[in-house]
């Protein structure tokens, strides 16, 4: 009997982040297209860019280097809940043979992240199964928003960035401007 080929394993991106990230945007593991890009959301049908661009008033079709320097400027990083996986295709559906990411050494590591934003069920789910503990922190707010996926296509643009706002809103709490 032979064992059924999954593929071949699939390594996430290093994460997104830096000593003035405030708040974590949790994915659960970058597109194909994202993959050979090197990007994280690099399909352009993805509407994370666009969320981002409005909140923080930059061009989200700017080279990526640029939206990636405003990102962490305006203290958000961003990272994955898979480190390495199997899939076919792009879909979390498809998503076997996960291996999680170490959020906590991440958060050990930049204590003045404060707040979780999860990209999608998905995101959240898979946080819950690999890393429990992060929802039970007390200093740690963790919160679902909907999938910026091109894949979620009943929530319009606009709705998208009405929900992700609330980002704003973490980011404005004057405990998060000290730093260190």
């Amino acid at each position: 009997m032979s064992a059924i080929d999954l593929g071949p394993v699939l390594v996430g991106l290093p994460p997104l982040i830096d000593e003035r990230s405030r708040v974590l945007v949790l994915g659960s593991f970058p597109s194909k297209l994202s993959l050979q890009k090197r990007e994280y959301y690099g399909n352009p049908q993805n509407h994370f860019w666009p969320i981002m661009g409005a909140l923080f008033g930059f061009d989200s079709r700017a080279p990526y280097s640029e939206r990636t320097r405003n990102l962490l400027h305006n203290r958000v990083a961003v990272w994955d809940v898979v480190a390495e996986c199997q899939r076919e295709g792009s879909g979390d559906d498809a998503i076997t043979e996960a291996t999680p990411n170490s959020l906590s050494n991440l958060l050990r590591d930049f204590p003045e992240v404060r707040h979780v934003a999860f990209n999608g069920g998905t995101a959240s789910r898979t946080a819950r199964l690999f890393a429990p503990d992060l929802f039970e922190q007390d200093d740690l707010e963790c919160e679902r928003f909907p999938s910026t996926s091109p894949r979620n296509a009943r929530l319009p643009l606009a709705a998208k960035i009405e929900a992700w706002k609330r980002i704003r809103v973490w980011l404005e709490d004057p405990e998060l401007t000290k730093v260190g």
